[in-house]
């Protein structure tokens, strides 16, 4: 457990930009919150100021919830801006400093270091980031709590319940993005091993594989599952049930995209355990020692 807490740490400090994004954040929304709660009628303009009796309609419910999905979708594309950047960068970096042999001479797998790297990319950033969703709810809460007036898009924001109950929410659709997320992981991790661009390769790749299929084969098999691929994550964020993206991608394309992100992991790994990157470094042997 220490070890792996170790390496976490480390990966926190050589990348500081996953703190630094979130903080600018914060720090952004700490203004607006203030000026909000400085000028009632800007605040009433925001959030739609009514005079009401009675309970709230369904059309206020819907309301509030549009404004709880944006700001999940708004922050988790953000979380899966930041994951797909260190993906992209960490193993290069250690590769270009010369730091990957230190690690390998290290009592640590290289499965291991993919664990641990993966848990950060996948679980440390979207929990880091979700903390901006339990603030925006707080400040959502007091602003409705301070409110002189009905804040329609805010109704559902009155109890403190309300606000952890929307960041449990959001971690567990983050959760969903995450495990759709570690194929693409895998694959990112095995580009950048020889390629100093991974992410702009894979775009491009899966733009050039989209033609071939297209116009070449006259096939669009590739092009429906790289779509199915680059899409499903945003398609979690958005949807208002995210467990119906799985069922709508199909066994076929699930069945698929985990055989490729089996294989990534395994190229990814295989390339990590050598200094130099050579078709001899992809030998499977490794999977059958102890």
């Amino acid at each position: 457990m220490r070890p792996s807490l170790y390496m976490l740490e480390k990966e926190l400090i050589e990348h500081k930009t996953i703190t630094r994004v979130p903080l600018f954040i914060l720090l952004c929304g700490a203004v607006l919150f203030i000026s909000l709660m400085m000028n009632t009628s800007l605040q009433d303009n925001l959030f739609i100021s009514v005079e009401t009796q009675g309970n709230f309609t369904p059309f206020s419910s819907e309301f509030s919830n549009d404004l709880q999905l944006a700001l999940s979708f708004i922050v988790g594309i953000l979380s899966l801006a930041l994951t797909t950047t260190y993906l992209s960068k960490t193993l290069r970096k250690e590769r270009n400093e010369g730091s990957s042999a230190f690690w390998r001479s290290m009592p640590v797998s290289s499965q291991y270091t993919h664990v641990v790297k993966l848990a950060f990319g996948l679980i440390v950033i979207p929990l880091i980031f979700s903390a901006l969703v339990l603030i925006a709810n707080l400040f959502f809460w007091i602003m409705s709590l301070s409110s002189d007036t009905v804040l329609v898009m805010l109704h559902e924001h009155t109890s403190f319940m309300s606000v952890i109950t929307n960041w449990l929410q959001f971690m567990g659709r983050m959760l969903l993005v995450s495990v759709v997320m570690l194929p693409i992981a895998g694959l990112v991790l095995a580009i950048s091993q020889v390629s100093n661009s991974p992410l702009i390769i894979l775009l491009l790749g899966g733009y050039a594989l989209k033609l071939l299929s297209t116009w070449v084969l006259n096939w669009d098999g590739i092009a429906v599952f790289l779509t199915h691929m680059y899409k499903i994550p945003t398609t979690i964020l958005l949807s208002s049930n995210p467990l119906m993206s799985f069922s709508q991608a199909g066994i076929g394309f699930l069945s698929l995209y985990s055989l490729l992100g089996a294989i990534s992991l395994f190229v990814s790994i295989s390339l990590y355990r050598t200094t130099e990157i050579s078709w001899q470094s992809l030998n499977p042997r490794w999977l059958f020692n102890k």
